[in-house]
């Protein structure tokens, strides 16, 4: 009787973990899970913010397999926002790579550079096509006001509050208190970081632009979610 209490304690204790930790973790691919399940519950697909999936028992060794069956992305806005956030943070890890990188009128190396070539240069790393100067940039992306700004934005300033674009810079990152600060192709200092709340930049400032999410298509991403139905498997 002791023998069998016993055996019963350790079925439980591994199907107890089995489930906790299933029921918490980010399916991947080319993953095998250590134990089986015995139920159906939500798995998180990364991918997606949120994926209703369900995982089913599969006997042979131990394994359990997870499809992705009629997937329901649960807030596209989520979604966007976190591949906005992943793009920025790629595209200001290639801006700084030329921190101290020499001011160059004209220029378009690493030798000596102008605004709008670090700007053309950084995107493209993205595989983001922009046009060379500062004022046909300013054409593209989506307007963004100055207190919406945010990182990998585009600002843009101007001598006067008539004259046409001069400069562009790359937001780098905003604080807590809202200074925000851009990464950008200084003509006395060359590639560096600059605060938009001093007086100078203050007043030359003109307009935000973003690029980074203007080509993320919410519809397109309903469909991926509704048709992915292959199979993926996990681990614990």
């Amino acid at each position: 009787m002791k023998s069998l209490i016993k055996i019963l304690s350790v079925i439980i204790v591994i199907s107890t973990s089995a489930t906790s930790c299933v029921s918490n973790y980010v399916a991947s691919n080319n993953d095998t899970y250590k134990y089986p399940t015995t139920n159906e519950m939500l798995v998180y697909h990364p991918k997606t913010v949120k994926l209703y999936s369900t995982v089913s028992v599969s006997d042979e060794n131990y394994s359990t397999t997870l499809r992705k069956d009629a997937a329901l992305l649960e807030n596209s806005n989520i979604y966007a926002e976190s591949r906005f956030s992943t793009r920025a943070y790629n595209l200001l890890s290639e801006a700084r790579t030329y921190l101290g990188t020499p001011y160059k009128y004209g220029g378009t190396t690493r030798r000596g550079i102008d605004c709008s070539s670090f700007v053309q240069h950084v995107f493209a790393a993205l595989n983001i096509s922009l046009p060379r100067t500062s004022i046909e940039q300013s054409h593209r992306g989506t307007f963004v006001s100055k207190h919406n700004l945010k990182k990998g934005d585009l600002i843009f300033f101007a001598h006067t509050p008539k004259s046409r674009i001069s400069h562009v810079g790359i937001v780098e990152s905003v604080s807590p208190t809202g200074e925000i600060f851009f990464i950008h192709a200084s003509s006395s200092k060359g590639v560096t970081i600059s605060s938009l709340d001093t007086a100078y930049w203050s007043a030359k400032f003109r307009t935000g632009k973003r690029i980074l999410d203007s080509d993320i298509d919410i519809q397109k991403i309903h469909e991926e979610a509704q048709n992915d139905t292959s199979l993926a498997k996990a681990s614990v």
